[in-house]
């Protein structure tokens, strides 16, 4: 087999002996040239993660029907399928590896399988970190909405929506690298999909602030005096309207009742008044009690146990951290673009990025947010 390159005046081949065996140099530089990843990807580790994420997906998927939290089916389940599909790609890469005998030669991988690996790995914790904000979001309004600054209502809704942003500039990086026909473009790519990372970095330390606020104020039964609550005209508001029938329930049978403009009118009407005064009082008094330890402003739905409490709290601060670190990983990896010394080190991506992951996946189905909002299908 002949390899050859071009001489200086590009016109002519200069012809080279080379073999086309496995992790044969460059007859020019004399080292080993790759393409997309700076580096051959293993294939054991690829193949492992690939049937470890594949599991992972079925076993939310199953579990988001059995406990019926539907809302876990487009965060916990997408993201893990993405990764499923990140993994793929991954292997899809070295099954297509050729050598390349032009230039010298080099190592040539399917470009396409790169950036579906890539952009899908990238973007996966992005579904992870909406399942913490809506879980955080329910507990919050099942267990004290009034120690959280930020409303419950304008919480997971803010959150969501600071997440879909990272989403979007991070698919449009990774749609420019995909359809760059040079280096510098496709770096381009990695510097745009480096800024979504970072957007949502930020917005998890934003996230980490207001959850350890709403931890602190509850702990010392602490609620706020104000909440800051953005979203509040999209929401429907409960009209809380005096109930006047049982005023006039009560007052007919100890000769009061209501005149037409709404009064209070009785033949001892201070007696009446007095009595409703200190019931009131009480109903405050017994309120107050209640809401210290017991908070609960969410009557639609059973108070979460002190034991799913901790859990879920407990799963949010672990997932939180995974993601934390990993999403700083991924900042500095790819602000040196696709050929950086951190992008091209593949132990420290399977260690950073791809071992966090299947931790959150596997953390999130062992402890699965169903076991304290679900319902059992059967």
């Amino acid at each position: 087999m002949s390899c050859y390159v071009y001489s200086n005046d590009s016109t002519v081949q200069i012809p080279f002996q080379c073999n086309n065996v496995n992790g044969s140099a460059n007859l020019l530089t004399g080292e080993v040239r790759y393409s997309s990843y700076g580096y051959e990807p293993d294939q054991s580790p690829t193949q492992g993660f690939l049937v470890l994420f594949c599991v992972g997906f079925a076993a939310q998927l199953l579990l988001s029907i059995y406990w019926k939290s539907w809302w876990t089916l487009p965060t916990l389940a997408v993201g893990t399928a993405l990764e499923c599909i990140g993994w793929g790609g991954r292997l899809w890469s070295i099954y297509s590896w050729s050598w390349d005998m032009n230039e010298g030669g080099y190592w040539y991988s399917d470009f396409g399988a790169f950036i579906m690996q890539i952009c899908c790995l990238v973007i996966a914790p992005t579904f992870f970190s909406a399942a913490n904000y809506i879980l955080l979001g329910k507990i919050m309004s099942n267990v004290g909405p009034e120690y959280s600054s930020l409303h419950p209502q304008s919480f997971s809704t803010m959150f969501i929506i600071a997440d879909v942003v990272c989403l979007v500039v991070q698919a449009a990086g990774g749609g420019i690298a995909g359809t760059a026909n040079t280096t510098n473009g496709a770096n381009q790519g990695a510097y745009i999909m480096t800024g979504g990372v970072i957007v949502q970095l930020v917005v998890t330390v934003l996230f980490i602030v207001v959850f350890v606020e709403w931890l602190w104020r509850r702990k010392r039964y602490s609620p706020v005096k104000k909440q800051f609550n953005p979203f509040a005209r999209f929401y429907k508001k409960k009209s809380s309207k005096p109930n006047h029938q049982s005023l006039s329930g009560s007052g007919s049978r100890s000769g009061s009742g209501l005149n037409e403009d709404g009064n209070l009118e009785t033949e001892n009407s201070s007696v009446v008044m007095e009595q409703i005064s200190t019931a009131s009082r009480l109903g405050e008094k017994n309120k107050k009690i209640h809401s210290r330890n017991s908070p609960n402003l969410n009557e639609n739905s059973p108070r979460l146990s002190e034991k799913n409490l901790k859990l879920m709290i407990g799963l949010i601060s672990a997932g939180t951290l995974l993601i934390v670190i990993r999403s700083f990983y991924r900042a500095v990896e790819l602000a040196d673009g696709w050929t950086g010394p951190i992008a091209i080190n593949e132990p420290l991506f399977l260690g950073l990025d791809a071992a966090l992951m299947f931790i959150f996946v596997y953390l999130y189905a062992a402890i699965h947010p169903g076991l304290a909002f679900g319902r059992k299908l059967f």
